[in-house]
């Protein structure tokens, strides 16, 4: 019998990322030639979509490391023009031979793979993205570009046999199961699509627990929504994220932030309790759960058109969600207005696999807690109402 299943909440941030900034620009205007200090803001500017600070600090003849590359190569990726993309394939090309760890040379390669297909060099891409998987095969970013190209050709069997190779070298992650159900699904074998994302064995929904010392779930609800919406962090929208004209707080645990603390708390005593009701389930999912994960949480604030697009969280294991506040008419709606849905993406199936596929609505009550695979695809709608609908989500990495 496998060892039971626990988790550690992720450490709060003892600064907002306004007043990280600050500091690291100061740090580095005091230690100019500090590698370490240079990479620390420009990872910095990065969550803060300060893309051109982020490149303009290494375009003064600094030298770079893997990591320093890495973080250059994300920013250029971020500005999405054909000059940054061809400068990622120079920064590469010129950085690769020179990188002696097998995972940040996976990671370059999938990067290049990245502007090489924006730029329309399909088989440069494929060709990077065989590499990197060769290099590093649970690199998560290689397996799901690879898988892309190869459902854009048409050729389920081809991104089958990949998977499962990939899968037989160790890897297993939430990248690999999606790209899996996409291809079964693209394939037509619809069953074996739900199979691969075991979303009605696998997930859980329910009432939070209300946290001891608490009155109710209202009286709890008042004063986390207070706390979130009186945060330093609270920004409108994020690069990079399925956040579509929404508010974020990408690091809610800061100072003591009482209220989150506690919600965090029993979300993890909820997902250690769900997790022990599948030791013994045969899916591959349910086989790869880690000793021990790390709970890491981010909140989203949606006005009338916000709304996420279809994803899911790569970097983690089990996925969820927790309703803090949602407007009166969403709850006594018929329609999927505000409500998540799981399912497959149309813009990558098309409309009549999705449908096949079929799309799984939860409609969202304050209190209510979801966890599910961190594979599983889903999205929401706009709710339309002058209310805002603000919810928790959370992954639960491996540790």
């Amino acid at each position: 019998m496998a060892d039971a299943f626990r988790i550690e909440i992720e450490p709060a941030r003892l600064i907002s990322t306004g007043q990280e900034l600050a500091v690291l620009r100061m740090a580095l205007r005091r230690q100019p030639h500090s590698p370490f200090l240079r990479a620390r803001l420009a990872t910095a500017l990065l969550v803060q979509d300060q893309f051109d600070e982020a490149i303009a600090l290494f375009d003064d003849g600094h030298t770079l490391d893997a990591h320093a590359a890495e973080i250059l190569v994300q920013a250029h990726l971020a500005r999405e023009s054909e000059a940054d993309n061809r400068r990622v394939v120079e920064i590469v090309d010129r950085l690769l031979p020179l990188v002696d760890d097998d995972a940040a040379c996976a990671q370059l390669l999938a990067d290049a793979a990245k502007a090489h297909r924006r730029l329309g060099a399909a088989e440069a891409a494929r060709a990077e993205l065989e590499a990197a998987l060769a290099f590093d095969p649970a690199n998560k970013d290689a397996c799901k570009r690879l898988a892309a190209l190869e459902l854009d050709g048409g050729d389920t069997a081809r991104a089958i046999a990949m998977l499962d190779r990939l899968a037989a070298q160790g890897a297993g992650h939430a990248r690999l199961h999606a790209a899996r159900a996409l291809a079964h699904a693209r394939a037509g074998r619809i069953d074996a699509a739900r199979e691969a994302v075991g979303f009605d064995a696998l997930h859980y929904r329910g009432m939070l627990d209300t946290p001891t010392g608490i009155a109710d779930l209202n009286t709890f609800n008042d004063a986390l929504a207070a706390e979130l919406l009186a945060h330093p962090g609270l920004r409108y929208d994020r690069y990079g994220t399925a956040s579509e004209q929404n508010w974020r707080i990408d690091s809610p645990v800061l100072g003591e932030a009482p209220m989150v603390r506690l919600l965090l708390d029993r979300i993890a005593e909820a997902a250690e309790r769900h997790v022990a009701t599948l030791d013994g389930l045969d899916h591959p999912w349910a086989r790869e759960r880690p000793d021990r994960g790390l709970l890491h949480c981010w909140c989203v604030m949606t006005d009338g058109v916000g709304h996420e697009t279809w994803h899911v969280h790569q970097f983690g294991w089990l996925s969820g969600v927790y309703y803090v506040r949602i407007p009166p008419s969403v709850g006594t709606g018929e329609g999927p207005g505000g409500c998540i849905a799981f399912g497959l993406p149309e813009d990558i199936m098309g409309d009549d696999v999705a449908a096949s596929y079929g799309t799984r609505l939860v409609r969202p009550e304050e209190g209510m807690l979801m966890l599910f695979p961190s594979h599983s695809y889903h999205r929401t709608f706009p709710h339309g109402a002058d209310e805002r609908r603000i919810c928790l989500a959370f992954d639960i990495w491996p540790a």
